[in-house]
């Protein structure tokens, strides 16, 4: 079990909007809370809430940015190819060109959603000690009808950079109390990491580890079905497989209804069973956060306990 491959699990929904026209509105430099990543949008453009990013709610266009260690620029190299972007639901993947500096990685692509397909502008780039990765999602029939252009979307793509410092952070929530477990690191601004040692990686790979990660939805969206999304997205764990639900139940946390499961899965390379231990909580507002847990099942009965001890603590932050 590897602490980064839960968070890219936990981060595999981008937000689904629609997409209208924003125009020719005159553009500005922003940088997201936390982020080092400056882009020149257009007015229309706010800083998202759940993602590090922006969102136009009347446009439907969202640009969600995701900073890495510099050394990651190789392997998302290997990612951002059709056949890999196709294994994320990406389908018409192709290369594209920016005019911005060299060097850097551009791929055009499409995913189904809800609302229909949705186009997919990624560009990767780097500096000396961060790649940053930028997704721009824009509902096809928008740029179908020519209510958005894609030159618009990728003009702004060409336009993000590197700042030399981060932009002041936002909570989104808050933890009250975190037992045995350290802050290990952020993704996208807004989701966070914790394990036992403060690391994410273990020392040895073969190491089983445990791990909670706290994350909000990046869709805002009231869900249909919060019973069968909590399941869909804990089955939906990269690396683990067999998943097996043990115990569900509604609970209450900071007077927000919530749904916690406790599974058990099995490692993908069959080196272990792993427990799960998952809570969607439901703001009234739409959308949801999201708990997880993993650890070794020799570990479970010590952990699971802090674990809901630490879900208890959450607080939104408004």
């Amino acid at each position: 079990m590897r602490p980064i491959q839960a968070i890219a699990g936990v981060m595999l929904a981008l937000a689904l909007v629609l997409a209208t026209a924003y125009g020719d509105a005159a553009a500005r430099v922003q940088q997201a809370p936390s982020s080092r990543v400056a882009i020149d949008v257009p007015d229309g453009f706010t800083q998202a809430r759940q993602f590090t990013g922006f969102v136009n709610e009347a446009a439907g266009t969202s640009l969600v940015v995701v900073e890495l260690p510099a050394i990651a620029y190789e392997q998302l190299a290997s990612g951002l190819t059709p056949e890999a972007l196709a294994t994320k639901g990406i389908v018409k993947g192709e290369a594209g060109k920016l005019e911005r500096p060299e060097p850097y990685l551009f791929m055009r692509g499409e995913q189904a959603s809800v609302q229909g397909p949705v186009a997919k502008f990624l560009v990767a780039f780097r500096d000396k000690d961060i790649t940053a990765l930028v997704t721009a999602n824009v509902q096809r029939s928008a740029l179908d009808s020519g209510a958005i252009k894609a030159t618009d979307v990728e003009r702004m793509l060409a336009s993000a950079v590197i700042a030399p410092v981060a932009a002041p952070a936002r909570e989104v929530f808050r933890l009250g109390y975190l037992g045995p477990f350290l802050p290990a690191g952020t993704i996208l601004g807004t989701t966070h990491a914790y394990t036992l040692d403060g690391k994410l990686e273990a020392a040895q790979k073969s190491e089983k580890r445990a791990v909670l990660i706290v994350a909000p939805s990046l869709d805002r969206r009231e869900l249909a079905d919060p019973e069968r999304q909590a399941e869909t997205l804990l089955g939906g764990l990269p690396g683990l497989t067999d998943v097996k639900i043990v115990s569900r139940r509604r609970v209450e946390i900071a007077r927000l209804e919530a749904i916690e499961i406790i599974a058990n899965a099995k490692d993908k390379d069959e080196t272990g069973e792993i427990a799960l231990y998952q809570l969607l909580i439901l703001p009234g507002s739409g959308g949801y956060y999201r708990l997880v847990g993993q650890m070794p099942i020799a570990e479970r009965d010590v952990l699971l306990p802090e674990m809901r001890k630490i879900a208890e603590s959450f607080r939104v932050v408004e």
